[in-house]
């Protein structure tokens, strides 16, 4: 399929790629589910000698492999970033969707996916990480209380910067059914998202009963899609811009993670991340 065909198609059939893309979303959380309970319960070397160290040793380690998805990362950022930022000129695929999808984007779908895109505003989200914050400190989940809000906070403060240093402008919007403004990469719908809705699902597995835990994963994964999906048919975002936030929230969300086990380890209690 040649770059015309794929961005007609984009345009063309916007629904019915959300569709697919939620399904895969919902897929892959649950394959990650699959993935982390399978590791969980098989023995392992390195669960061996994770067990047999100090609380100390396994904190550094974690900041270690947190400093290291940062750096991983970051690397796949810049290699969404280097057309633009080696030419000045937009990439043919960013380009090609967004052409095809000003001339054949119908009303209905931008009017729908405008509704949809609000899963990600910063006032939803902000009212979210607030909620969850207040929730789980009142249930004294105390670690997971100020992780989420980190996880959220942090998020916010990257994307900011990272739109400053990549300075990059909005493909053109002007069909009325969605409005944006400052710059493009990366798309800060699809980091806040993907931290927000991963991160919840992670609450999930940890503190719900496991006949819940499927479902929440799943529907992370439809959510994240979604928002990042509605940026692109809507053309306030090209397709890397929200890949690239896709990119930045995972690995923030991968980092606190591992950072907010680590400290539950290193506070003397195994099980201190499901109470505490």
């Amino acid at each position: 399929m040649d770059l015309h065909t794929l961005a007609t198609t984009v345009a063309r059939h916007p629904i019915a790629l959300w569709l697919l893309g939620m399904t895969a979303g919902a897929l892959l959380g649950s394959g990650a589910l699959w993935a982390l309970k399978t590791l969980r319960h098989r023995p392992s070397p390195v669960r061996h000698l994770l067990h047999a160290a100090s609380a100390t040793t396994v904190m550094l380690l974690s900041m270690a492999a947190a400093a290291c998805a940062l750096l991983a990362g970051g690397a796949l950022m810049a290699e969404l970033a280097e057309d633009w930022q080696h030419t000045g000129t937009r990439s043919r695929v960013d380009e090609g969707i967004a052409q095809q999808l000003r001339l054949h984007a119908d009303m209905a779908a931008l009017r729908w996916f405008g509704a949809l895109t609000h899963l990600g505003d910063t006032a939803v989200l902000t009212t979210l990480t607030l909620a969850v914050t207040a929730a789980l400190w009142w249930r004294r989940h105390r670690l997971l209380a100020v992780g989420w809000l980190v996880a959220m906070a942090g998020n916010g403060l990257l994307t900011k910067i990272l739109k400053d240093v990549f300075a990059r402008v909005r493909p053109e919007h002007v069909h009325g059914a969605a409005q944006a403004d400052g710059f493009s990469f990366p798309s800060g719908h699809s980091s806040a998202s993907m931290v927000a809705y991963a991160m919840l699902a992670y609450l999930a597995v940890r503190l719900l009963p496991r006949a819940w835990q499927l479902p929440a994963v799943c529907c992370a994964g439809a959510l994240i899609f979604t928002t990042g999906w509605s940026r692109v048919v809507l053309h306030v975002h090209y397709v890397s811009d929200v890949l690239a936030g896709w990119v930045l929230g995972g690995t923030w969300m991968v980092c606190t993670v591992l950072i907010m086990d680590s400290m539950a380890r290193w506070r003397g209690a195994p099980a201190a991340l499901a109470r505490q």
